[in-house]
């Protein structure tokens, strides 16, 4: 039986104050920074319990939904970690009903309600949002589609299961299957219409500022905050691009970072983003969400905190 269920909005700031160092995905360090594309498995829900805790005491923590883009699709949903979240054509969305159990439940894992569905950052309808009865728990449903994740996307950004049987499809915000686009994606920065800045955890780090996308930004030691200088140029500016401002400005899309933290200064590109001064870069090698190769490059380079300060390591 379809039961409503009343979503909430919330800050990306708030659901990764609860998940700290703790968050699913891990680039590994080796030696001083950490390699690209190390991340680690996950299941985002039904998580073995660690030191003889409650089993499934991770599923009352409220569902957190995000709205993505990965190259080469329009928008998709995410779990708030990144997991991306399809929905299936022999479903039924009126009324509501899965399709999916036993053998197919252990490809296709049900994304589960726990004690409620809160939306990250906006871009998903809440009235949407609703859930149906099954015998793991309360699935979350968007516009009545039934939703899951395929058990192969075990990283940031990963899409294995798109288009399986020609009936599997990352959903978009919508409800509706995410479409390819034609238009050529690229993690190199642009000069877009809105910048966006927000918060996120990898595993073995404290919370960090990413672009909405997820890829990491960095601050350089040699450059300054006050004045606000930079001192990458020219071949520096190969590996690390500044992160520039749009047309339109820069949209803040967690509470933890300071509006008024947020700057520009003048450079050959464009006007590049400070944080409490700090310019701004993207390293070349993240091309995927969650990763951190920069860190700790020529012991220089880090990731950046919400208030500027460097992002350390969990101890």
């Amino acid at each position: 039986m379809r039961k409503s269920l009343a979503a909430t909005i919330t800050a990306l700031a708030a659901a990764l104050t609860l998940t700290g160092c703790g968050a699913a995905f891990a680039d590994k360090p080796a030696g001083g920074s950490t390699p690209a594309g190390n991340t680690q498995p996950v299941t985002e829900q039904n998580n073995a319990p660690a030191n003889g805790a409650q089993a499934g005491a991770g599923q009352d923590e409220p569902k957190v939904l995000k709205v993505q883009r990965v190259p080469g699709l329009t928008p998709i949903v995410t779990s708030a970690s990144g997991r991306t979240v399809y929905r299936f054509d022999d479903d039924s969305a009126n009324p509501s009903a899965s399709t999916c159990f036993d053998a197919c439940a252990k490809l296709w894992e049900p994304v589960l309600a726990g004690s409620g569905v809160e939306i990250d950052g906006g871009g998903i309808d809440e009235r949407l949002i609703d859930t149906i009865d099954r015998p793991e728990g309360k699935q979350v449903t968007l516009k009545g589609w039934p939703l899951y994740y395929f058990k192969d996307d075990l990283k940031l950004g990963e899409l294995a299961g798109q288009g399986r049987g020609g009936l599997w499809f990352a959903v978009n915000p919508q409800g509706g299957k995410a479409k390819s686009t034609t238009q050529t994606e690229t993690t190199a920065p642009v000069q877009k219409d809105v910048q966006t800045l927000t918060v996120n955890v990898v595993d073995g780090f404290m919370p960090f500022v990413t672009n909405q996308a997820g890829r990491t930004i960095y601050r350089f030691d040699n450059d300054s905050a006050n004045p606000s200088r930079t001192t990458c140029f020219d071949e520096c500016t190969k590996k690390w691009e500044p992160v520039l401002a749009g047309k339109n400005g820069v949209k803040i899309l967690s509470k933890k970072i300071n509006r008024g933290s947020v700057g520009t200064i003048d450079r050959p590109e464009g006007k590049q983003l400070t944080l409490n001064g700090w310019p701004l870069y993207y390293f070349h090698k993240d091309k995927k969400l969650g990763q951190t190769a920069g860190y700790g490059v020529g012991n220089a380079w880090f990731a950046i905190a919400p208030d500027g300060k460097k992002a350390p390591r969990c101890p």
